[in-house]
């Protein structure tokens, strides 16, 4: 069974050292007749070609340890091979890159150094030891191509250190991302119950608590709270399904008029909209209806029967929503800190606001009103400037 996938590289070297073993051969017996000596050859030279067979077959059903034995057992069997015919001298280069996929360190360096020597003692025993160009030249290229091979090897172990690296922080990234993209998820999940549900139970609980105390347990204050409530539970139900901006819709989509008009309507304010309201993208136009939403409950609860008005503009591609009021104001510093349900309902507009891209104000200080503000740009990542 084939186990890993064998490179072009090692192909090549495995392919080039049983072509240079046959050239090699023809090589030696067109010089030397086939005698004891030559039989001795012949043998070596087929325990070399087997012993590296085995290490082959073994490299592709991935067994490492089979594979290292091969090799060890050729280059081996090759040492008195090319000492008694320096013609197979020449397998030598691949024999050095097949030794070196396997082997690494000191152990790579020691092999490479018995492959150079072996070559040089046997052109030396060829020559006589007369000619000492034609051995230095072997043992000098050897240890230049053994110190460019360790060259190459640190610089890919290096790459590959790299690699990893970037792998490792890729996955640190994405991990990152998820865990915010949860905590976002909350802080909406949160921002909607507060401005749905939690608001709405809140205002029954003051009708039905108004209702007790004046005796009238079947008046008008009972059956708001009843309606309030059942608004409550749809919302909520609205929320826990995530239709809001799971499939985008939105209130417009199935009325004719805009939602501000009718969110307005409900808090007696004003409404000043200039550019293309109808241009929001659903998801956006839900966020900011959220933030209106919130901003108004909050001139009731605070600012009582003074003047409220909200200002929505469409203008290059940017969307910005103002809500106003001439109540009593607040420190709106120290507010949006606390954990009062206002402070709280500030936190939950500017999350809004800010997972949308844009900036959330607020402008308020005691005795002269309040201006809750969101400019977002209508194409995610575009920037908003105020």
């Amino acid at each position: 069974m084939i186990g890993r996938r064998v490179d072009a590289v090692d192909v090549t070297v495995n392919i080039g050292l049983g072509l240079l073993l046959v050239v090699c051969s023809f090589r030696y017996f067109e010089n030397h007749p086939i005698d004891v000596r030559g039989v001795g050859v012949v043998v070596l030279a087929v325990l070399v070609a087997a012993a590296y067979l085995a290490a082959v077959i073994a490299a592709y059903r991935d067994a490492r340890r089979s594979e290292l034995a091969g090799l060890v057992a050729a280059t081996a069997l090759w040492v008195p091979l090319v000492v008694a015919a320096p013609s197979y001298g020449w397998c030598a280069f691949a024999l050095f890159f097949a030794v070196h996929r396997v082997l690494h360190g000191a152990v790579a360096l020691v092999v490479s150094v018995v492959i150079v020597v072996a070559v040089s003692t046997g052109l030396l025993i060829m020559s006589r030891g007369q000619d000492l160009g034609l051995v230095l030249g072997p043992l000098l290229g050897g240890v230049v191509m053994l110190f460019a091979y360790r060259a190459l090897n640190r610089s890919l172990d290096e790459q590959r250190a790299l690699v990893g690296e970037l792998l490792t922080t890729q996955a640190q990234l994405a991990a990152t991302e998820r865990e915010a993209g949860a905590l976002a998820e909350r802080h909406r999940v949160a921002s909607d119950l507060h401005d749905t549900a939690v608001q709405s139970t809140a205002s029954a609980l003051l009708l039905l608590e108004t209702a007790v105390q004046s005796g009238d347990s079947a008046g008008p204050a009972v059956d708001e709270a009843r309606q309030v409530l059942r608004e409550a539970l749809s919302e909520t139900r609205q929320v826990l399904q995530g239709l809001t901006v799971a499939d985008g819709s939105t209130a417009s989509e199935t009325s004719t008029t805009s939602p501000f008009v009718e969110l307005v309507q409900q808090y007696d304010a004003d409404l000043v909209q200039s550019g293309e309201c109808g241009d929001l993208p659903p998801a956006l136009e839900q966020t900011l209806l959220r933030v209106v939403q919130e901003a108004l409950r909050n001139t009731v609860k605070h600012a009582g029967d003074s003047a409220r008005s909200v200002h929505l503009r469409i203008n290059d591609g940017i969307a910005s929503v103002s809500v106003t009021d001439e109540g009593a104001g607040f420190d709106a510093v120290a507010e949006r800190g606390s954990d009062s349900p206002r402070g709280y309902g500030l936190r939950a507009m500017a999350w809004r606001i800010e997972d949308a891209g844009g900036e959330f104000r607020v402008w308020s200080a005691p005795g002269e009103g309040t201006v809750v503000s969101a400019v977002v740009p209508l194409e995610p990542g575009a920037g908003a400037q105020p």
